[in-house]
């Protein structure tokens, strides 16, 4: 069965407990059954990016369980003050905390640093205490780039798709230009770039399909090990078997005798 409200509001009619919990209850049951297939994670915004010289996480939408929560910018640059150099640690999101004010129950999540070692939520980024960057996309050796010490670690960050999660946005964009710099792109090559350009991330299984494609093995005991066939396919490059020809066979010339009417003596 289907069915669809639509709310009259009368003049000078004052609005009932009703129609306010119709109101409140249509933008969160939209959200809900729109991502209700994807993973837990980062659905929309959240990006990384820095500015002067700080590392900021941006505003955007987040699902935890059928919950969405929406984010504000944070500076994780004044979360990662105070930690102690030379330890390595991760940003991870604390349990929700729930408060209610005059009916309206809000949840709020934190996101603190740890240690590596200890546990937590959802992750965003590891990093070793001192001065820290996010990776460049452009790169030589990405895999280095994207797991050095000095480096945001973001290849742990959930980013969710449908049927799961993947890497976040700053992953695929170097994927992405990586791909553009090439100068023989096979077949597989651009369709992944066109689907890159066109929604700034796509699933572990498109990147299977991908890797395999190209002939690499898939090794997915790890994100890290992830990122490296997915690198080591995009790096391959396209090598193009043409069929054998074979010539077929040439007919032996047969000496022609010439033909005489007469009788020769």
């Amino acid at each position: 069965m289907l069915s669809r409200k639509e709310l009259r509001f009368e003049r000078r009619s004052i609005l009932t407990a009703t129609q306010l919990r119709a109101v409140e209850k249509f933008p969160r049951e939209f959200l809900r059954l729109m991502f209700s297939d994807y993973g837990n994670g980062i659905i929309s915004g959240m990006d990384f990016i820095e500015r002067d010289d700080e590392i900021f996480l941006t505003e955007g939408l987040l699902k935890l369980g059928d919950k969405i929560f929406f984010a504000d910018e944070i500076n994780l640059s004044g979360l990662m003050t105070g930690t102690a150099g030379g330890k390595r640690y991760r940003f991870v999101l604390d349990e929700p905390q729930r408060s209610a004010y005059e009916n309206v129950i809000t949840e709020k999540i934190s996101l603190s640093v740890r240690e590596l070692e200890e546990d937590g939520g959802l992750e965003f980024g590891r990093f070793k205490a001192g001065l820290v960057h996010l990776p460049a996309v452009d790169a030589e050796d990405l895999f280095r780039e994207f797991t050095r010490a000095s480096r945001l670690n973001l290849l742990n960050v959930p980013f969710a798709v449908r049927g799961g999660v993947t890497f976040p946005p700053i992953v695929f964009r170097a994927i992405l230009w990586r791909l553009e710099h090439k100068k023989n792109p096979a077949p597989v090559d651009s369709a992944l770039m066109i689907r890159l350009a066109d929604v700034g991330a796509v699933s572990m299984h498109a990147l299977k399909i991908f890797v395999e494609g190209k002939g690499i093995a898939w090794r997915d005991d790890s994100r890290e090990n992830i990122f490296k066939s997915v690198l080591e396919a995009v790096d391959k490059e396209w090598e193009i078997t043409l069929p054998e020809i074979i010539s077929e066979p040439k007919e032996s010339s047969k000496q022609e005798t010439p033909d005489y009417d007469g009788i020769f003596i």
